[in-house]
């Protein structure tokens, strides 16, 4: 399938994309000032905002140097051994000694600090089956009682620093000015909050997530929004706040690494929850980071699924954005439809293979409700979650889905005068409509696409139509039935290809899994943009089947 995608991306047609998407954002914010306090931009990227950093050279251009915290750093002395004898956070007294034995021999090897990279090498060379011993929350705990301070020349903690300047994918570059050009628009003098309770450690990812929009003209503030502050907050027990860090989180050492971040969250938590719901209200936007969906929730809504004082506030920020798991949680509420759900876990061949009333793999109580059109999923052609998100729907009744692929946005302009959608960064958004017995109306909306709202009706706009570019003479599709269909992101490159070849139907397989293409009487394709996945799919039916 290699000669279908043979276009090469252009970043001057990107850089003209952000600056339209601009201008309409500004002309609907205008229009709707006037008319309403409700006007809401939600931008949903459906993987990381991975960028340059001192701790994620790979993003950046080749031969660069940032200052910064640069790794993370571990040691093994006689104290920390010590303590982590005594703070042993299981019951598994066997593992424990096996694992004080081992860090004892690694003292041997190394006084000085090393990377985790390095402590792993000697931890599997002195023996590797006790390490794989060890449960999640055991590993964690070690590596988080080895972890080292790191102090710049002024005595001050090492930070990461983000450099988007020297960034090496152009599509993140454009997401993150689109981003500020919104924030800009909503506010002359915006600040943005950033909430990173999606990760394991949230204070090792507020320099990060933080640095992404910190520039001249927007004020970026880490928000403390973390479970052990959310325990503490609402109970009164801020002095509770490092044994809530062990029991919520199960964090440990944080005090030692991130003095700075934990001073922070012992600030807000003694402000109280009057002062944190006005924190929000008084910023123009929110962002939440990726990681894991539920870890996000709870920081929303407690045990039994009620919202907490201040996710009213963040919901109704004039800007919010998510990345990953952060994008995917801004689906809940409910529509015509009924409640959506979150997903959560599970491929697509797993979901496929699972009973009907398997729920495992979604929450139904959804998210933060931002979006309420339908479900979002993430990481979702490279992942092949195309029937991951189908049979999700079928599950719990909902009808629509919307993946959002990596390095790509689903923007949503909410205005008095109608709202819509656009499509920005480096490759599309799937939409699913459920028609049941596993079929589905199956379109892409390619970067630079812009999406028509009304009625909960989801339609390529005549604009983007207008202006799509000549139809191109590719060979037909082999007459064949095109194997492993949910690996290496193949389905996605099956359907361009019939969108390029125009062809009216194809059969693909994944195991026992028949995946039926074809047109139907609405169906239509329009080449958008000419990167090689710039060609718009509406309404191709897909039917799946088992064999």
């Amino acid at each position: 399938m290699g000669y279908i995608m043979t276009h090469a991306f252009t970043h001057y047609r990107q850089q003209q994309l952000v600056r339209f998407l601009a201008v309409l954002l500004s002309i609907t914010f205008c229009a709707s000032l006037t008319a309403a306090e409700q006007s809401q931009t939600l931008i949903l990227v459906g993987s990381e905002l991975s960028s340059c950093s001192s701790l994620n050279m790979q993003q950046c251009d080749k031969n660069t140097q940032i200052a910064g915290k640069a790794e993370h750093l571990f040691s093994v002395t006689a104290e920390k051994v010590k303590k982590i004898t005594q703070q042993w956070p299981s019951t598994n007294q066997e593992v424990k000694s096996s694992t004080v034995k081992v860090l004892l021999a690694i003292k041997a090897k190394s006084s000085t600090s090393i990377t985790k990279p390095a402590l792993l090498w000697h931890w599997r060379d002195i023996d590797n089956t006790q390490l794989n011993s060890l449960s999640e929350q055991e590993y964690h705990f070690v590596m988080d009682m080895l972890e080292v301070p790191q102090l710049s020349s002024q005595g001050q903690r090492l930070a990461e620093q983000v450099n988007l300047s020297l960034n090496n994918e152009p599509a993140i570059n454009n997401i993150l000015q689109f981003i500020t050009g919104s924030l800009k628009v909503a506010n002359e003098q915006p600040s943005v909050l950033a909430i990173t309770a999606a990760s394991r450690d949230p204070y090792a990812a507020a320099d990060f997530t933080q640095g992404l929009l910190s520039t001249a003209s927007v004020n970026s503030q880490w928000l403390a929004l973390t479970p052990a502050l959310v325990k503490a907050i609402t109970t009164n027990t801020c002095e509770k706040l490092p044994q809530y860090r062990q029991s919520e989180m199960r964090l440990y050492n944080r005090e030692a690494i991130y003095p700075d971040r934990i001073q922070a969250e012992n600030a807000l938590c003694s402000n109280g929850v009057n002062s944190l719901v006005k924190l929000i209200n008084n910023s123009t936007g929110v962002i939440f980071n990726n990681g894991e969906q539920d870890l996000t929730r709870s920081v929303l809504f407690d045990e039994n699924n009620q919202a907490y004082p201040w996710t009213k506030a963040l919901q109704t920020r004039p800007v919010v954005i998510g990345s990953g798991a952060g994008a995917a949680i801004q689906s809940g509420g409910k529509n015509t439809s009924g409640n959506i759900a979150t997903i959560t876990k599970g491929s697509s061949l797993l979901a496929l293979q699972a009973d009907i009333n398997d729920s495992s793999m979604f929450n139904l109580a959804g998210g933060l409700a931002t979006f309420n059109y339908g479900m979002i999923d993430t990481h979702f052609s490279e992942q092949n979650r195309t029937l991951r998100l189908a049979t999700v729907l079928d599950k719990t009744q909902q009808k629509f889905g919307f993946g959002i692929d990596e390095a790509t946005a689903l923007v949503v302009i909410k205005s008095s005068t109608g709202n819509l959608m656009t499509v920005i960064g480096k490759s599309g958004v799937v939409y699913l409509k459920a028609k049941g017995n596993q079929h589905y109306n199956y379109s892409y909306w390619p970067a630079g696409s812009v999406i028509d709202i009304a009625n909960e009706n989801f339609t390529l706009s005549q604009r983007s139509i207008n202006k799509a570019l000549a139809s191109i003479k590719i060979p037909a599709l082999p007459l064949q039935r095109f194997g492993s269909i949910l690996t290496n992101a193949k389905l996605r490159s099956l359907i361009q290809a019939m969108c390029l070849s125009q062809e009216q139907s194809t059969v693909a397989q994944q195991d026992q899994f028949i995946l039926s293409l074809s047109v139907q009487a609405n169906t239509a394709y329009h080449r958008i943009n000419k990167d090689q996945y710039g060609c718009a799919i509406s309404h191709l039916e897909l039917a799946v089947s088992t064999f």
